[in-house]
This record gives C-alpha cells, structure tokens and sequence, in this order.
C-alpha cells in the first residue's frame, strides 16, 4: 500500500489525556477508515508509527516466503516414517539383546533343574 504521490502533513495537537485526532486528510491519504484497528509504536525520539492492523499483517505475510511447492503433510509423513525406523531399530536391539539373555537363563535354568533332578536321583 502506497502513499498517494503528494505528501500530506498537517499539524494537530495531543490532548490533557494524551488522545489526538488524526486530520482527515492524513487519514485518507493513509487509507485509514473509521472502525479501523490501528496500532501505534515509537520509532525514536518525537516519532510515533501509526499503522492500521491489516498492513501489520500484509507486511508480515509479505515478508514471509512463498510456501509454493511445500506440503507440510508430506513433511511431517516423512518425519513419522524415519521416526518410526528409529524406533524399529532400537525395538530390534532391544529385543536382539533381551533374547541372547532369555536364552542364556533358559539354559541356566535347564542346568539348575537337572542338578536338582540328579540330587534327588530322579
């Protein structure tokens, strides 16, 4: 949104409560209508920026980059996928290690037994 070619200035005043009223002819050079939300900030020493909320966010998705080509659907399947062979990798040695133990106790376990068995002379 561009300012009409001619500047437009005019001086008014800031009131007891701090409220000013912005001259019309500021207001329409700036596009400003009634009822519009507008938010104003410092920019220095004796400079306020009064900007309207809907140029704040043109400006802001202006700046932003072109989401063209992107799928974030797609992204975030991509994701899940390589997290879900992370964990199937862990999963795996996990389960590879915990099987060489089972193992190991089962045959432990089948030793203790028969040493048993033979005490008893069964």
């Amino acid at each position: 949104m561009s300012l009409p070619p001619s500047v437009v200035s005019a001086p008014f005043h800031v009131g007891a409560k701090g409220r000013v009223v912005l001259p019309a002819a500021v207001r329409r050079a700036a596009r400003i209508a009634e009822g519009d939300q507008v938010v104003a900030r410092p920019e220095g020493e004796g400079r306020v920026v009064i900007e309207t909320v809907r140029s704040i966010r043109e400006r802001v998705w202006g700046a932003a980059p072109d989401p063209s080509g992107l799928d974030s659907t797609t992204e975030v399947r991509a994701m899940r996928a390589e997290d879900n062979i992370v964990s199937d990798q862990a999963f795996a040695r996990r389960s590879a290690a915990d099987g060489t133990e089972a193992d190991r106790t089962e045959v432990e376990s089948a030793a203790v037994g028969a040493a048993l068995l033979a005490r008893l002379g069964l």
